[in-house]
């Protein structure tokens, strides 16, 4: 009786090897079949979008206190919004700010600013290369940041 439990015991791990090797040929096999699939380029239609709203509301300021705004924005735990035919993100406003802080700070101008934000956020490309306004947050941003102040310092030389 023990020998039939260890030959059937035996017979069962050798069908389960089995099957597992045939799957993971199938799964190779299947591939290596696999076709590339084109996708046609549509236009993006933007149904909201309340990055640009609340870029133009920074503007607006006229000075950000990130430190300030950051921990207001934690406290309303409010979230940023962009929904398109193709992408729908949602951001929260306080890594939204800390992101934006991040770039004005180690960027020493308005491109390398817009490419650092495009590169954090790649969801968003598309609509940093159409804002207008990126320079602007860019020049007012950075004066709140380190590298801002230091710039702003009188040379000595």
């Amino acid at each position: 009786m023990r020998t039939l439990y260890n030959n059937i015991r035996i017979i069962l791990i050798i069908v389960f090897l089995m099957t597992a090797f045939y799957g993971h040929t199938q799964e190779k096999l299947y591939k290596t079949q696999l076709e590339t699939v084109y996708l046609q380029n549509t236009k993006e239609v933007v149904y909201k979008n309340t990055f640009s709203n609340y870029n133009n509301d920074l503007i607006a300021s006229k000075k950000i206190n990130f430190k300030k705004e950051i921990k207001i924005s934690m406290g309303k735990n409010n979230t940023l919004l962009f929904v398109s035919n193709k992408n729908n993100i949602e951001i929260v406003t306080a890594s939204y700010l800390k992101i934006i802080r991040k770039a004005a700070n180690r960027s020493r101008n308005p491109e390398a600013f817009q490419a650092f934000l495009t590169n954090n956020l790649p969801q968003l490309g598309r609509q940093f290369t159409i804002d207008n306004n990126l320079n602007e947050l860019y020049f007012i941003s950075r004066k709140d940041t380190f590298n801002g102040k230091i710039d702003a310092l009188p040379s000595v030389l």
